[in-house]
């Protein structure tokens, strides 16, 4: 009878955490986390002072001033909490929707409304309400006089607007300057606290390793866009309520205390609210039990269940709110970068981009708020640096598993960086953009941990001595610390405005359609406030070529055609501009700016021409500019008028009769068209005149 093994049947203990032997810091000057909180909050708030006389740039406007549940205030928080982000937008351009997945970020627009009720005016309730009523379109029809009074009131709202909205924009500014600070002071705490504490380190000191990693990511370059944008608030608050429900993930399972259970949950909910991007944490929880509290998988799992339920929950919440986004495909490229690819193209290129993404994290410069189409060519197979993002991405994933199986904190820093890269590669799905700097922000915390910890080994290979490794920590902490931050400070202004980022940009990034589409209405927008013609000139002269280009690059950009033909107006070559305008109108015929700007814009302005031309005796010229003003304005009773009177002139008087005809239809109070009637009557046979009324 073989012999039983005495230790076989006895229950397994727990593996405990093993806490590492500490190591002296060697920032004790600056080692409590007091001292080290204070550091961050003073170089926080000295590299991104600048932005705080920022204005507003990128999809800001969206998301704030064009957003009129945010202009509701308090009001507006219902359809926040239930709506899609664009959802105010997509209605106010009669659109559906051009994006796919749908946007539910409903907690940093909420922040927008509630800073727009405490510091702002709130006109967005009668803001919808005159929209609404301009998109009735029958009703209008039938009673144009409303349709114009309404109008009118909808630019004296927007003005309102306008101004709140600037005046709002350095209290958000700030707002999201101490919203990033805080984040990184919670992750101090977490690195210091929980993952570095565990991480087993055996010549390292856990609090010095985890000061030196937040220190990088408070300055890195990268993050200009998310802290320096506004609307890239949900980059922040997500980022934020993650931290913070580790932290009370990691104190539960020490301490069991259900409040720290309720708040990590709370805070996750959060995280899910601020955006997607939370979602990770389904595999991140689990992952961070097995490997910093020694648990099984098992238990793992099973400690996590609660938060994989609130997960759930969301998704539910999710789709209920904003279900799957928009259907079917999307033929528009600036909304689906890889809407032209062939074959593996669009496999090639975004496994091209992960390295591309490695490459800003490791070199920072330059940087650009845009890389849409056709800033990053197409890739294909036979691209070498495609084969080396596979190589690279491969070992990556292969040293986590590895890291993994052992327990080491690597494998949670390089899971969290894969997991967040992978929902923004578009190899998870379509995301509606080629890559931004701002998607790499969560993925960045991973990366740094690990640049951290292998700058601190090199300093620990270099002498042992703790007075040495003193020195040489702090002149690496500002030898990483000046040069990034200088560039994040000077990366700020161009954050300023729309017109001063892409005014910018476009040199970085020449081939971007978005790029140079807005350049180009950044020139249009100093040209109409210059006042020496010879200046003028030159700017709308850079404005045609940024905007050729763009609409070469895209040719079917609307807005490349709009504000061509805006640029053109300027120059009073009103041919090119109706061409250009027209242009746009065929690929986007219901644009609401026609009927609200453009077409009334160009009907006044070939009125004028027509002027000019009866003055020089040119009648049948001026009836040709006035009849084209009638296809863009065809409920003017001045118009009417005048193309009653033009022909009349020329003895066109079935023609003459229908301008002043419909002239006093839209306005039968109308005196000089009553009397060119009445002349009328007497130069014709009043017969034929009746006969073709009764025909109409």
């Amino acid at each position: 009878m073989a012999k039983q093994n005495p230790k076989k049947n006895q229950p397994q203990k727990k593996q405990q955490p093993v806490v590492a032997v500490p190591v002296p810091s060697a920032l004790a000057p600056i080692s409590s986390f007091r001292l080290q909180s204070i550091f961050i909050v003073l170089v926080g708030f000295i590299i991104y002072f600048n932005s705080f006389s920022n204005k507003y740039a990128l999809d800001d406007d969206i998301v704030m001033r064009l957003n009129d549940y945010v202009q509701q205030g308090f009001s507006g928080v219902g359809k926040i909490m239930t709506t899609d982000s664009y959802d105010s937008f997509f209605k106010s351009m009669g659109s559906s929707g051009e994006l796919s997945g749908g946007r539910y970020r409903p907690l940093s627009i909420l922040t927008f409304a509630i800073e727009q009720q405490l510091f702002g005016d709130c006109y967005g309730t009668r803001m919808l309400e005159v929209r609404d009523s301009l998109s009735k379109n029958q009703m209008l029809q039938m009673n144009p006089n409303l349709a114009n009074k309404l109008i009118s009131e909808k630019a004296v709202l927007e003005a309102k607007i306008s101004q709140s909205h600037e005046h709002l924009a350095m209290i958000r500014h700030i707002v999201s300057v101490i919203l990033y600070i805080l984040s990184v002071v919670f992750l101090l705490q977490l690195l210091r606290d929980y993952i570095f504490k565990y991480a087993n380190l055996k010549f390292i000191n856990h609090n010095d390793l985890a000061f030196l990693t937040s220190i990088i990511f408070l300055v890195h370059p990268i993050h200009t866009e998310v802290v320096a944008n506004v609307k890239s608030r949900d980059e922040i608050l997500s980022f934020l309520f993650i931290v913070l429900t580790f932290i009370f993930v990691f104190k539960y399972d020490e301490k069991k205390e259900s409040k720290n259970l309720f708040l990590g949950l709370f805070f996750y909910f959060l995280a899910l609210l601020s955006k997607e991007w939370g979602i990770t944490l389904v595999a991140l929880i689990p992952m961070s039990f097995y490997i910093f509290r020694k648990n099984s998988i098992v238990q793992s799992i099973k400690n996590s269940l609660p938060y994989i339920a609130v997960g759930v929950f969301y998704l539910i919440l999710r789709y209920k709110f904003v279900g799957a986004g928009k259907q079917g495909e999307i033929t528009e490229v600036l909304n689906n970068p890889f809407v032209y690819a062939k074959g593996f193209e669009a496999k090639a290129t975004q496994i091209f981009v992960l390295l591309k993404y490695l490459r800003l994290l490791i070199f920072p410069h330059p940087l650009s708020a845009d890389y849409s189409w056709k800033t990053i060519p197409y890739n294909n197979f036979g691209d070498a640096l495609v084969w080396i993002s596979i190589f690279v991405h491969i070992a990556i994933v292969y040293y986590m598993f590895v890291l993994l199986k052992k327990r080491k904190w690597i494998a949670f820093a390089i899971a969290f960086y894969l997991s967040h890269l992978f929902l923004v590669s578009n190899l998870a799905m379509p995301i509606g953009a080629t890559m931004g700097e701002r998607l790499i922000y969560h993925s960045s915390i991973g990366f740094i941990m690990v640049a951290a910890f292998l700058l601190l080994s090199g300093v620990n290979k270099i002498t042992s001595e703790i007075e040495n490794k003193k020195r040489l920590q702090l002149l690496l902490i500002v030898l990483m610390v000046v040069p990034m931050a200088y560039a994040t400070i000077a990366r700020n202004p161009n954050w300023e405005t729309d017109n001063i980022l892409f005014m910018h940009d476009a040199w970085v990034v020449p081939n971007s359609v978005l790029a140079n589409g807005n350049s180009g209405k950044a020139f249009i927008e100093l040209a109409q406030v210059e006042k020496d013609s010879i200046k003028k000139s030159v700017l709308l002269d850079s404005a045609i070529y940024h905007l050729n280009k763009a609409v070469k690059l895209h040719p079917k950009y609307v807005n490349g055609y709009l504000n061509l033909g805006l640029a053109f107006f300027q120059k009073k070559d009103l041919d090119k501009a109706e061409y250009f305008w027209n242009q746009a109108r065929k690929y986007f015929p219901s644009h609401p700016f026609f009927r609200q700007s453009y077409d009334p814009a160009l009907s006044n302005a070939l009125v004028e021409r027509a002027r000019d031309e009866g003055k020089n005796g040119h009648v049948p010229k001026a009836i040709e500019y006035i009849a084209r003003a009638l296809k863009y304005d065809s409920t003017n009773q001045e118009i009417w008028y005048h193309y009653g009177g033009a022909n009349f002139t020329i003895g066109n008087l079935n023609e003459a009769y229908r301008g002043f005809s419909n002239c006093l239809r839209l306005n039968p109070n109308n005196v000089d068209a009553r009397k060119g009637m009445d002349v009328l009557m007497q130069h014709a046979n009043p017969q034929q005149p009746a006969k073709q009324a009764n025909q109409k």
